[in-house]
C-alpha cells in the first residue's frame, strides 16, 4: 500500500505572520487594588521603565479599607457595571478593559487602626481571595507600607495595626500558597521596630519619594515570574 508524505515550506509571509504573532501576543495583566502607593507607581508605565514587554500593569485607586464594590467590578470585565453618569457613557464609545491575569490586592497605612477591627480586615480580604480565585484569576497579597517613626507618634495605634495585620497577611499568604508582595520588607528601616525609612518618604512620613518607587520597582521585577508561574493555591476547607 502506498502512501505519500506532503512537505510544507514556509513562505516569506507566513514567517512574516509567525514573528507578528510572537510579537503581539498578549501580555500578563496585573491590577493592583488599592490607594494613594498604586496611584502615584504609575504602574501602566511600568513595562517601559523595565523594559519588559510580557507584563501589562494597571492600578485602582480605592480610598477606604474596604474595596468589594471595585473588586466586583473588576472581575465582571469585559462587561461594565451600569451607571447613569456621563463618564459611563463615554465608557461605551472605548474599548472595554480586559479581564486580568492577576489581581494585587493592597491596603493603606491610612486605614489603620481604623473603625474595623482586625478580624473585620482579615474577613474581608479572605472573601476577596475566594472571589478572586473562583473568577480564575490569581490573586496576590500585598503588605502595608509602615509609616516613619515621627508619623507614628502622631497615632501610637497606626504602627501596632499595620504590624499586626502585615503578619496575619504573611502568614496567610503561606498558608494558602499565595504570591506575596512585600512592600513592608522592601522599604522598612528593620525587621523589628519596621518603621518606613526617612529617606523614602515624601516629607509626610506616609507617602513615598521617588526613591521608594525605585526601589518598589526592584521589588515587583522581582517578583513578576512568581505571580505569574507561582505555586498552586492551597484551598482551605472550612468544616
Amino acid at each position: 500500500m502506498g502512501y505519500t508524505t506532503e512537505r510544507r515550506f514556509l513562505s516569506v509571509s507566513d514567517y512574516a505572520m509567525a514573528e507578528k504573532r510572537c510579537m503581539t501576543r498578549r501580555p500578563y495583566r496585573i491590577v493592583l487594588l488599592g490607594a494613594s502607593v498604586g496611584q502615584a507607581w504609575n504602574l501602566p508605565a511600568f513595562p517601559e521603565r523595565a523594559k519588559d514587554a510580557d507584563y501589562a500593569l494597571e492600578s485602582l485607586a480605592v480610598w477606604q479599607f474596604d474595596k468589594s464594590d471595585a473588586l466586583d467590578e473588576i472581575l465582571m470585565r469585559p462587561k461594565r457595571k451600569f451607571r447613569l453618569t456621563w463618564s459611563y457613557l463615554r465608557s461605551l464609545f472605548r474599548l472595554p478593559l480586559p479581564t486580568p491575569d492577576a489581581i494585587i490586592v493592597k491596603e493603606c497605612s491610612a486605614y489603620f487602626p481604623g473603625e474595623s477591627t482586625l478580624s473585620q480586615k482579615q474577613s474581608l480580604v479572605m472573601t476577596w481571595v475566594e472571589q478572586i480565585s473562583h473568577s480564575g484569576i490569581k490573586p496576590v497579597l500585598a503588605t502595608v507600607v509602615p509609616v516613619t517613626r515621627a508619623r507614628s507618634g502622631q497615632d501610637k495605634a497606626k504602627m501596632k495595626g499595620i504590624r499586626e495585620f502585615n503578619d496575619w497577611i504573611r502568614n496567610y499568604a503561606r498558608d494558602r500558597r499565595l504570591s506575596l508582595l512585600d512592600l513592608e520588607a522592601a522599604l522598612r528601616t528593620d525587621p523589628v521596630e519596621r518603621y518606613l525609612r526617612d529617606d523614602l518618604t515624601s516629607g509626610d512620613g506616609s507617602h513615598l519619594n521617588d526613591k521608594a518607587y525605585e526601589t518598589l520597582d526592584k521589588l515587583l521585577h522581582e517578583s513578576l515570574a512568581g505571580i505569574k508561574n507561582g505555586g498552586d493555591e492551597r484551598r482551605i476547607v472550612k468544616k
